[in-house]
C-alpha cells in the first residue's frame, strides 16, 4: 500500500497540496476521491489520505446494517466506503445505502471513491443529492495519461465546501495543469486557517527530511501533531 510519501516521489500531488489535505483531514473532515475510469489510482490516494485521520476507530467495511447503526453512534468514527457504485462487491454502496453514508458526515467522518470526474458527475450517483453532498467537505478528482509504461496518475482538481447560505458552494482550491505537469492553487481554503496550514507543510517537509515512507512510520508523527493539538 502506497503512502503520502509516495505520491509525492510519484509526483501524483505536490508539498503544498499534501499540507492542505493534512490539515482537512487531521481535523474529522469527509471527503472523496473520484475518476471515472478504473486504474487511475482513487483507492490508492484515499487509503494513503486515511493515513492523516484522527485518532479515532474506522469502520472500514461499510454495509446497509452497518451504516444504519452509524447513523445512532454517538462516538466520532470514520466510516469508510470501498466504492459509490452498483455491484455486491466488499464495501460497495449504491441507492438508499450511499443517501445514509453521506448522512453519517453530520457527526462523523466518511472517505470513499466512486466513478466521477466532476461534481455533476458525482451528483448522478444514485443515492446523492444537493442536500447531503453538503455534509461533504472535499471532493478530489484524479486523472491519468500517457500510454501504458509512460502513465501519469495525478490529483487533477481539489473542490472545497465553502457553504453559501446552507447551501453547497464547492470553489476548486487547486487544478493541474496538464501540459505542464504542474500543480496550481486557486482559491484559499474557508475549513483550516494559515497557521493549520503551516504546521502541516512541516510535517509533510519532515517526513521527506526524514526520509519516511511507509505508513507504519508516518502515521505515528501525525498522531504526535494531532495530539498537541489537542492539548
Amino acid at each position: 500500500m502506497l503512502s503520502i510519501r509516495d505520491l509525492l516521489d510519484a509526483g501524483t500531488l505536490n508539498i503544498e497540496i499534501a499540507a492542505y489535505l493534512l490539515a482537512i483531514i487531521s481535523t474529522g473532515n469527509s471527503f472523496l476521491v473520484g475518476a471515472r475510469s478504473g486504474g487511475v489510482g482513487k483507492t490508492t490516494v484515499m487509503a494513503a489520505l486515511l493515513n492523516f485521520i484522527p485518532d479515532i476507530d474506522i469502520v472500514a467495511t461499510v454495509n446497509s446494517q452497518v451504516i444504519e447503526n452509524g447513523l445512532w453512534d454517538p462516538d466520532f468514527k470514520c466510516f469508510i466506503a470501498h466504492e459509490i457504485g452498483r455491484g455486491s462487491l466488499y464495501a460497495y454502496i449504491w441507492g438508499k445505502d450511499v443517501a445514509n453514508f453521506l448522512k453519517l458526515a453530520k457527526k462523523h467522518m466518511i472517505a470513499g471513491n466512486l466513478h466521477a470526474d466532476d461534481i455533476h458527475e458525482v451528483l448522478e450517483a444514485k443515492g446523492i443529492d444537493d442536500a447531503n453532498l453538503s455534509n461533504l467537505h472535499v471532493l478530489i478528482f484524479m486523472k491519468m495519461t500517457g500510454q501504458r509504461g509512460f502513465t501519469k496518475r495525478r490529483i487533477n482538481s481539489i473542490y472545497e465546501n465553502q457553504w453559501l447560505d446552507g447551501r453547497n458552494e464547492f470553489k476548486q482550491i487547486f487544478m493541474w495543469n496538464e501540459k505542464e505537469d504542474s500543480f496550481k492553487k486557486l482559491t484559499v481554503s474557508k475549513l483550516i486557517t494559515v497557521p493549520e496550514l503551516k504546521r502541516s507543510r512541516s510535517i509533510i517537509e519532515k517526513i521527506i527530511e526524514h526520509d519516511l515512507r511507509t505508513m507504519e512510520e508516518i502515521r505515528p508523527m501525525i498522531l504526535k501533531m494531532i495530539n498537541q493539538l489537542e492539548r
